[in-house]
């Protein structure tokens, strides 16, 4: 009989490899919402600050904001709670584990709802506007 491993019970992976799980599911469920209302809210007033490039904009604020928190965080955990999740750069979790336990945390779970409510209104808004 075979028999499978759980993916919580799994080896530690390689440094390089955790780190590029943490900094892109980072990236994913903090940075680029985050940012990407950023936009919307400009837009929302009209700004010609982001004219030549929203997605530039996105991008680097997205970028800067992981390599900041991948380095910060580990040091300043306490400071940095809402911008860093441990769970992001746990070697021992797969990376389903890692979301899973990131969502299923009172604050991930709230900045989830937040970043997905703020940016459904935002769209209708900016779509609204035309």
């Amino acid at each position: 009989m075979l028999t499978v491993a759980s993916p919580s019970t799994s080896a530690p992976k390689a440094a390089l490899l955790n780190l590029l799980e943490g900094m892109a599911l980072t990236a994913l469920f903090q940075a680029i919402p985050t940012y990407a209302g950023a936009a919307l809210i400009l837009k929302l007033a009209h700004s010609t600050a982001l004219r030549p490039g929203i997605i530039g904009f996105v991008a680097s604020a997205t970028i800067i904001h992981v390599l900041m928190t991948s380095a910060a965080g580990p040091r300043f955990q306490r400071m940095l709670r809402q911008a860093y999740a441990a769970e992001f750069y746990d070697a021992t979790l797969g990376l389903a584990d890692k979301v899973l336990r990131w969502r299923t945390q009172p604050e991930g779970s709230l900045q989830l709802l937040s970043s997905t409510v703020m940016l459904a209104l935002l769209s209708v808004a900016v779509l609204a506007m035309g």
